[in-house]
């Protein structure tokens, strides 16, 4: 592999010649491609790098590790602030939001699983490819949190409300059959065809005509762009109510706040819109 032609961190990105295509391995395997707050920002900045680079025609993000990512480090994440996860999840709304729109087909693979905002990472992306052995997990609730970057409104328009409902209030592992049979991947491989299974997608890709493809992602993100980004305020604010109770800083469930009376009730709902604005940040 040739070297990363960034600086990055815990990014390390190519350029793949034959199919014009920007390669973005995720290289913080020491906890397992967790996704931290420098990940989000040297992702942020690749992607403002390549908008106006019509000439790459795909982007292709994998990991350095057997899994894509397990989302959040549970040992960073019960550190952080009310302020600092707020932050967090704005951000990586914001580079959902711009994988949408980008003018190249974003492909990603799960490679073996993923869990949490890296499932909300993936939903972004236009073409999700995985092993036959993956499953992965909207296990968002059992951290103390709530899915709040596309994790709903993505999710939704991809396998539909029902399934999207089940995936997320259960939190349970969803295995290939699943995510095949719902449309959520694909294509898929083994060990022993990944790289082909790749290069023929990327290559499927390039040989588009280059206007036509882009205005193509174009339309059919347009069918549901409005949808996608009210529903993009809705999830900010749902995860600004779940914020009050500070839960994902606890790590044994008796813990957590009780939702067991109306004054709390109030607190989590957003039946009062008014009333919300005045939750902490």
């Amino acid at each position: 592999m040739s070297t990363s032609i960034f600086n990055y961190q815990t990014l390390k990105v190519r350029l793949e010649k034959s199919s014009r295509s920007l390669i973005i391995k995720f290289n913080n395997d020491n906890y397992e491609n967790s996704m931290t707050l420098e990940t989000l920002f040297e992702l942020e900045s690749l992607l403002a790098w390549v908008t106006n680079r019509v000439e790459v025609s795909s982007i292709f993000i994998e990991s350095s590790t057997d899994i894509f990512s397990n989302g959040f480090n549970q040992n960073i994440l019960k550190k952080l602030s009310i302020d600092k996860l707020a932050n967090f999840t704005k951000k990586l709304q914001k580079i959902n939001h711009a994988l949408m729109l980008l003018p190249q087909t974003v492909i990603i693979d799960l490679q073996m699983g993923a869990s949490n905002i890296a499932c909300e990472l993936a939903s972004a992306c236009d073409i999700r490819i995985a092993n036959r052995s993956c499953s992965i997990e909207f296990n968002h609730s059992q951290l103390g949190i709530t899915p709040c970057s596309g994790g709903i409104a993505q999710l939704s328009e991809l396998v539909g409300h029902g399934v999207a409902k089940n995936w997320l209030l259960t939190g349970r592992k969803i295995h290939f059959r699943a995510l095949e049979n719902s449309s959520y991947v694909f294509d898929s491989y083994t060990m022993d065809t990944r790289a082909e299974v790749i290069a023929r997608l990327l290559n499927d890709i390039h040989k588009q005509s280059p206007v036509q493809r882009i205005q193509t992602k174009l339309a059919v993100i347009e069918t549901v762009r409005e949808k996608i980004e009210l529903q993009f305020n809705n999830e900010s604010k749902i995860a600004k109510a779940a914020r009050v109770t500070e839960d994902w800083r606890s790590v044994e469930q008796d813990e957590r706040m009780p939702a067991k009376n109306m004054k709390t009730a109030v607190k989590l709902s957003l039946v009062k819109k008014n009333e919300s604005e005045k939750l902490p940040n």
